[in-house]
Parts: C-alpha cells; structure tokens; sequence
C-alpha cells in the first residue's frame, strides 16, 4: 500500500521539478528582437521601390521561427509576395535580380513543404536569410 503513494510522491516532485525548470529556462532565453524594417522610401526607385511593400511584408511573416503558426491567410500573403517578385524580376537590375531569386526560389520550397505538412524551422530562416540580402541590397543600392 505504501509502494504506490511514494511512487506517486516521486512522479509528483520529478513533474514539479521538470515545470521549475521549464520556467526557469523559458524566462532565462532572451527575448525576440523587435522586427525594424527600413521605410518603403529607402529602396532604390524601380524594381527596389516596388518590391518593399512585399518585402517588409514577408518580414513580418519570417520574424518568428514557427512554421506552424503561419496560417491560411500567411500562405495566401506568401503567395502573393512570390507572384509580385516573380513579376517584378523582369525589370530588376543584374545586382538585384539574384538576391530577388533567392527569395523567390526559398519561398518555392517553404510553400512546397507547408503545402506538404514537412516544413520545419529552418525552410522559415532560409526564407528570412534571402529575405533580408534583398533588403540590404535595395536600401544600401540607394
């Protein structure tokens, strides 16, 4: 009769424990970083200019690191950010049309993979990564 309220007493202390340490850990982590995207009117005019509004757009979409947090209408907005790059590559200048393909071709593989419930962290920090040079590329091309 004692064996199961001291196995009981152990599992509860180990549960109470391993939640401490939980806690501990998750107030240990530093925090995310604010996301700060430079204005629309510090893109290079052209190709630049009119891909900011999808590219601080995608931002907000790639600032975490939870794929499975994107929703319906985050797919929908990833899919309208490749449309406009696609469209927008044509006239883009040689400088910036591969970090736009980057960022084209990335966002390609995450869709694939969210289409197909096998995405993981790291398809979201690729796409961020890509993301980010096209950004560094259009406001430092100014």
């Amino acid at each position: 009769m004692k064996r199961p309220l001291i196995v009981a007493a152990v599992l509860t202390a180990a549960v109470v424990l391993i939640g401490a340490v939980a806690l501990i850990l998750r107030r240990a982590s530093p925090p995310e970083p604010r996301l700060v995207l430079p204005a629309v009117d510090r893109f290079a005019p052209g190709a630049c200019r009119d891909a900011a509004e999808a590219v601080r757009s995608l931002a907000r979409l790639t600032h975490g690191d939870d794929v499975a947090a994107l929703s319906v209408a985050d797919r929908a907005e990833l899919r309208r950010v490749q449309d406009r790059l696609v469209a927008l590559r044509p006239a883009a200048t040689v400088d910036v049309r591969e970090p736009m393909e980057a960022v084209i071709l990335t966002l390609g593989y995450l869709r694939i993979r969210l289409d197909s419930r096998t995405a993981e962290p790291r398809y979201l920090r690729d796409v961020e990564a890509a993301r980010a040079l096209l950004e560094k590329t259009c406001v430092r091309a100014r």
